[in-house]
């Protein structure tokens, strides 16, 4: 599930070769191990990797040349273009419910990701995800790789490299607190799916929950129905929580098992991110129709007028 840069010089035309017949990096499955249950402190949480997502982790990368590097952050930087354009978010947002047109302050989301698949020469974006997994698994995954030489060692990522992505992620956490308007310190933090536990991707939950409370934060790992809003607050049994880590797929919360978390967001009784209002200007499966429409896009006037939100 990772994307690996080599070099400083575009690949082509030997990219497709590389990702056919190299075999130079591979996936260190003891290191794997020592990473999820002596650095982390999970025991247990290897076997329930293995078992419930045994090909969670490829054995080997993917190479990306440069140039695809850089379409991809073209592409990535003119969808922040029109996205942040007001005329972008009076028609996405047109007819939108009352959930989905509230928005958190400043707060735009954590985990925006942008899905590439590429084939040789080829490069497409096939998806925009707001609450994308997997970034916290791959901190892990530079943790345990094995390389077959000197050489191709210098190109894997450092144990440094791991440990300031998990304080990058952190940081984003904090930031987008910050920019929903609070001034104090994020205490709580839940991570939040319908029934957690049997999600594909609940060892990562695990490792969220590790890596909040590793920086001084309280968290937990919940459904829905566990939550109440009392007092102008959602509450875990006894703990307040200030940010609900949101890894439901009822983008607009929609569904009557969610209504407790809706009104709590309407109520700002909490920070939601990513919130409903983020999926609907990203990752709607009808805007990449409108991103790709040269019609549509002069008719909005891209590009675009400075401004970011609605």
């Amino acid at each position: 599930m990772s994307l690996t840069k080599v070099g400083r010089h575009d690949l082509q035309p030997g990219l497709e070769r590389l990702n056919d017949e190299c075999f130079c990096l591979s996936l260190d499955d003891e290191a794997l191990r020592h990473a999820l249950e002596s650095e982390l402190g999970t025991p247990g949480l290897y076997r329930l990797a293995q078992e419930r997502c045994p090909y969670l982790f490829s054995s080997r990368p993917v190479f990306i040349a440069d140039r695809q590097l850089v379409r991809m952050a073209r592409i990535v930087a003119a969808i922040e273009a029109v996205v942040s354009m007001p005329a972008w978010c009076e028609q996405v947002l047109a007819g939108a419910s009352d959930v989905t047109r509230h928005a958190p302050g400043q707060a735009s989301g954590v985990f925006l990701g942008f899905d590439f698949h590429s084939r040789g020469d080829s490069l497409g974006l096939i998806e925009i995800n707001t609450n994308a997994g997997g970034a916290l698994l791959n901190a892990l995954l530079a943790r345990a790789q094995r390389a077959c030489c000197a050489e191709v060692e210098a190109l894997m990522p450092s144990l440094a490299m791991a440990e300031k992505l998990e304080r990058d992620i952190v940081a984003m956490f904090l930031d987008e607190w910050k920019r929903a308007g609070h001034s104090g310190p994020l205490r709580s933090i839940a991570i939040v799916d319908d029934r957690p536990e049997s999600q594909y991707l609940y060892p990562e939950f695990v490792l969220f929950r590790k890596l909040f409370e590793k920086y001084g934060m309280t968290a937990v790992i919940a459904g829905p129905d566990e939550f109440e809003l009392r007092d102008g607050r959602l509450w875990h049994g006894e703990l307040a929580i200030d940010l609900v880590y949101n890894r439901l797929t009822d983008f607009a919360l929609e569904q009557p098992e969610h209504s407790t978390l809706r009104q709590a967001y309407l109520d700002d009784a909490l920070l939601m991110t990513p919130h409903p209002q983020a999926h609907a200007l990203y990752a709607d499966k009808r805007n990449l129709a409108l991103l790709t429409d040269a019609n549509e896009l002069d008719a909005l006037g891209y590009p675009p007028i400075s401004g970011r939100y609605c």
